[in-house]
C-alpha cells in the first residue's frame, strides 16, 4: 500500500487493522473453549467465555469509535474509505460471533448429563470445522488475501452439509430413545449457533474481497 504524505494517517489505518486482528485473536480463543466444553463441560471455562464476550463487546465499541473519528478527521477517499468502512463492518460481525460462542457456553450449562445412549460426537466435529473457517477468515483479513477469502465460501457450504447431517442424526437419536430428547435439543441449538458462525465467517471473507478488490 502506498504511504500517505501525513504519516499519522498511515498510523491510524495500521492501528485500526491491528485492533481488528487483536479482537479476532480473542474471538478465536473464545470459540476454541466453547467447542471444547461441548465435549467436557466445565463451569470455570464457561465463566471465562462469558467474560471474554464482555471484552469483545468493548473492543467492537472502541473500533467503531476509532473508525468514526478517523472518518471525520481524515475524510478518506477510495481505498482508504473502503478499508475504514470494512473495519466497522468486521467489528460488528466479530461481535456477533462472540455472542454465538457465549450462547454455546450457556447451552452447554443448560444441557443435562450426557445420556449413555448419546453416541455421537458430530456436534464437536462441526465445531472443529467452524474453528477452522473462522481462523481462515481472520487470516484472509490479516494478509489481505483474495485467494483465502474466496475459499471460505466453499468451506461454508461444507459446514452447512455437516449441520444438516447433525440435525438428521439427532432427530433419529431422539426418536430411538426418549431419554436423549432433552440433551439432543440443547445440542441442536448449539449446532445452529455453530452454523451461524460459519455464515458470519463467510461474511468476513466477502468483506475482505470487497476491501481488496473494491467489489464482491
Amino acid at each position: 500500500m502506498d504511504k500517505h504524505i501525513v504519516s499519522n494517517y498511515d498510523n491510524d489505518l495500521d492501528l485500526l487493522k491491528n485492533m481488528i486482528i487483536e479482537m479476532g485473536v480473542m474471538l478465536e480463543k473464545q470459540l476454541f473453549l466453547a467447542v471444547e466444553i461441548i465435549k467436557v463441560s466445565n463451569d470455570e471455562i464457561s465463566k471465562s467465555i462469558i467474560e471474554t464476550e464482555k471484552k469483545i463487546n468493548l473492543s467492537e465499541k472502541k473500533i467503531r469509535e476509532y473508525a468514526t473519528n478517523t472518518l471525520s478527521k481524515r475524510q478518506p477517499l477510495a481505498d482508504d474509505l473502503r478499508k475504514i468502512l470494512v473495519s466497522i463492518q468486521l467489528s460488528g460481525t466479530l461481535e456477533r460471533i462472540g455472542d454465538h460462542a457465549a450462547n454455546i457456553s450457556t447451552r452447554v450449562s443448560k444441557a443435562e448429563t450426557v445420556p449413555s445412549t448419546y453416541t455421537t460426537d458430530s456436534i464437536y466435529r462441526l465445531g472443529q470445522s467452524v474453528i477452522k473457517i473462522l481462523s481462515q477468515a481472520l487470516s484472509s483479513y490479516d494478509e489481505s488475501s483474495e485467494s483465502l477469502a474466496k475459499s471460505i465460501a466453499v468451506q461454508d457450504k461444507e459446514i452447512d452439509l455437516l449441520y444438516e447431517t447433525c440435525f438428521r442424526e439427532h432427530i433419529i437419536l431422539m426418536m430411538e430413545q426418549n431419554n436423549n430428547i432433552g440433551y439432543c435439543v440443547q445440542m441442536l441449538f448449539i449446532a445452529k449457533e455453530l452454523e451461524r458462525i460459519g455464515d458470519l465467517s463467510k461474511n468476513i471473507g466477502e468483506e475482505v474481497l470487497y476491501s481488496v478488490r473494491g467489489k464482491l
